[in-house]
């Protein structure tokens, strides 16, 4: 409570503390202003007269003691009069009191500001608890207006561009906008997944970008998360010399063991009895399995290297598609599936810019998954469709079709759905993956789908490439 009037203060003090308030009085405005600065009072209740300063200034100066703090103020004045209510509440008061003072109304003036105050802390407690959990995300997080303009920043992204903040939202570098402080705009930043920033030490850093748009009412703002990739790509190529190195040392002995195990079935050391033969033949299985598996590992490292090539050129639709029909054919008739093709007459004359090994390769990984999906007496049709921009291969099968749960894993690498393989033969989990790498690289895009046309089960793998395609840059895969 502040007044220069010893009587004022103490009809207010008795009143305040009737109410069950504490209470303590400052005679002059820099008696408040000391006591405030050492103290945090959640009211100020001051006479509108002083003559020391006026209400305005007063106000002015005790709120900038404590900003953080949210200091309420209620001016007392002799009489009830619009004119000195409305200068009162202008000057940055809350709310305004006329002698002489009701008890009654004072006490509830009080209970209201009391529960602004909670509210108030509460909200302040929310808040403060967001920041800090923001502050503590491994991760830079920047928010930005629709025109580029930082609004705010986590800790990480501060200590990354060594911008020192004085408080949470203080920004000490001048600019003050994605471009000064990224190196690029904000259209670049929301088109990119990647991208490579400039560290506050001068050293480059490859980030990943993931970014979210949000509304309030004073508009629209973007929350970007840079994700540092340096510990991923060592992670990758670690990975990749490991599966490189693995596989070519399994190469050599592995070709040394099929070579032997087919001259044991030829009869090169002699006719073996039918047990042996039988036991030949499922070692040269399994060999080949393994070759196999071998041969989709080393593709995963070349695919994932920045030394993978592809030969281009452009060619004719169709005869790679009869070519990878004619080579599933055996697959298919040893376990009882029929291959029938849609559209390939038609539009198979259309001409695309590809690795013609590599597309055949994405059709036998295609084909031989629908042909050991299908159940005997099946059929497994590859659908060719073209429109005015793309080109649409599909291959569908008539098999279980592909589980919800298993949906999200399918195209990952070493995801596979037993309970959905029909042939007996086990998956290393690689092709579909391998197939999503190389189709990519291609410019395109594979999709799996239920069967929609009667009757409806199985499922429907869709390779979309572009009639009009531009290579893609070479890129760590995930």
């Amino acid at each position: 409570m502040v007044s220069d009037s010893a009587a004022s203060l103490a009809t207010l003090r008795a009143l305040v503390l009737a109410a069950g308030y504490m209470a303590n009085t400052a005679a002059s405005a820099s008696a408040a202003l000391a006591h405030v600065q050492a103290q945090e009072p959640d009211l100020v209740l001051l006479d509108l007269r002083s003559p020391e300063l006026d209400s305005c200034e007063l106000t002015r100066r005790l709120r900038l003691l404590h900003e953080d703090h949210l200091l309420q103020v209620i001016v007392v004045g002799a009489t009830h009069d619009d004119e000195q209510v409305i200068h009162a509440l202008r000057s940055g008061a809350d709310d305004y009191l006329a002698r002489p003072l009701s008890a009654t109304l004072l006490a509830a003036k009080l209970h209201h500001s009391a529960g602004r105050q909670r509210l108030q802390s509460r909200l302040a407690r929310l808040a403060q608890r967001q920041l800090d959990i923001i502050d503590n995300i491994a991760d830079a997080v920047i928010t930005l207006d629709v025109n580029g303009h930082v609004e705010d920043m986590n800790a990480m992204a501060h200590a990354l561009f060594d911008t020192r903040p004085t408080s949470h939202h203080a920004l000490p570098w001048s600019g003050g906008d994605c471009l000064s402080l990224l190196g690029l705009p904000l259209a670049e930043l929301l088109s990119r997944r990647e991208c490579q920033l400039r560290r506050a030490d001068g050293s480059w850093l490859s980030v990943d970008i993931s970014c979210q748009e949000w509304r309030e009412l004073s508009g629209m703002f973007y929350t970007l998360v840079l994700r540092d990739l340096t510990e991923k790509r060592a992670n990758e190529q670690r990975q990749n010399e490991f599966l490189a190195t693995v596989s070519h040392e399994l190469r050599t002995p592995l070709t040394s063991v099929l070579g032997s195990l087919g001259l044991l079935a030829g009869g090169a050391a002699g006719r073996l009895p039918a047990a042996a033969m039988q036991l030949a033949a499922v070692a040269q299985r399994n060999g080949k399995r393994l070759s196999r598996l071998i041969d989709d590992l080393l593709d995963i490292t070349k695919i994932r290297s920045d030394q993978f090539v592809q030969h281009q050129r452009e060619q004719a639709v169709g005869p790679l598609l009869q070519e990878a029909l004619l080579a599933s054919q055996a697959y298919a008739g040893s376990l009882g599936v029929q291959l029938e093709a849609e559209g390939v007459e038609a539009h198979g004359g259309t001409e695309l810019r590809l690795d013609a090994d590599r597309f055949l390769q994405v059709m036998a990984n295609l084909l031989s998954n629908a042909i050991k999906h299908s159940p005997a007496g099946e059929v497994v049709k590859l659908r060719l469709a073209v429109t005015s921009a793309v080109l649409r291969v599909s291959v569908i099968d008539r098999g279980p079709g592909i589980e919800p749960a298993f949906r999200s894993q399918l195209f990952n690498q070493f995801s596979k759905n037993e309970a959905g393989d029909l042939g007996g033969q086990p998956s290393s989990g690689l092709g579909l993956y391998i197939s999503r790498l190389l189709v990519e690289r291609m410019g395109g895009q594979i999709d799996a789908d239920p069967v929609a046309e009667p009757p409806s089960h199985g499922a429907s793998f869709t390779v979309t490439l572009p009639l009009a395609f531009q290579p893609t840059m070479n890129r760590s895969a995930a």
